[in-house]
This record gives C-alpha cells, structure tokens and sequence, in this order.
C-alpha cells in the first residue's frame, strides 16, 4: 500500500512568506509524475493560498487525487487554502465520480480566486508543471514565475 507523503510539517509552514503560489498542471500526469507532483507541492509551504491551474491538464490519475489529496489536508493543518481552477470537463468527471469536488475548494478560473483575494503581484508565486512525451516537450520541465 502507497502512503502519502507529509508535503509540509505546520510547524515549518508560518509565517506565510509568500500569498499566493499558483502550480499550473500542463499535460498529463500519473503515477510516474508522482513525485515531481510532492516536490512542486512541498514548495507551497509558505502560502496562504495555493491554486492548482487544469486548464492545460489533459489526464490525471488516482495517483494525483491521492497527492492533492494529501496537499489539501497538510493546507488545512497549517490554516492555509487550497483552490482548484480551471478543471477540463473529463477531469471534472473524475473528481465527481470519486466525491472530491465536496472535498475541495473548485473554482472556475484563476481570476475567479485573484479577484476575490486581492493579492499583490509580488506575493505571487508562479510554477509550471509540464509533463508529456520527451518529443513534444524536448524533456519534461519545471520553470518557476515570480510575479503575475
């Protein structure tokens, strides 16, 4: 049996350093992506907020519900937000099908939480998740944002 991996101690989480850190999901991720998953993940632990962006997402496995899953309560113990935005129609599907979207805060769009939250651009974190085949993408890859 698979269990989840601790992605911040409370402890190590205050004071929120950064508001907001948005993780934008781009392609298809699984089992094989878990652990990139967990370290993209682990650098939220100074976030008030943090929003996973599907609108480039094309499939996740239960894997991913699994680490989102474990993000969401790690979030919850340390008094921080976990949003989802911008969930594919298929994607969608699999949250519902598992009674997720009861479990997490689900959003249309990133503008949707920005507006609500009123953050400055310079408490913004930006990361990019890519994941697919090596020929598409010349190699998966991870690039960080600061700022809007």
């Amino acid at each position: 049996m698979i269990h989840p991996k601790h992605v911040a101690e409370t402890t190590d989480a205050q004071p929120f350093d950064v508001s907001v850190t948005i993780i934008n999901l781009e392609g298809e991720f699984d089992i094989a992506e878990r652990s990139r998953l967990l370290d993209a993940f682990a650098v939220t632990t100074n976030s008030a907020v943090v929003v996973i962006d599907f609108g480039k997402t094309r499939y996740v496995d239960s894997s991913v519900l699994e680490c989102l899953v474990t993000l969401e309560r790690t979030m919850a113990e340390r008094n921080a937000r976990l949003v989802l935005v911008s969930l594919r129609p298929g994607i969608s599907r699999i949250f519902e099908a598992c009674g997720l979207e009861r479990v997490f805060d689900i959003r249309g769009n990133v503008d949707d939480v920005a507006g609500q939250l009123g953050v400055e651009p310079d408490q913004v974190r930006t990361l990019s998740l890519i994941s697919g085949p090596a020929a598409s993408f010349g190699a998966d890859e991870t690039t960080w944002r600061d700022g809007p």
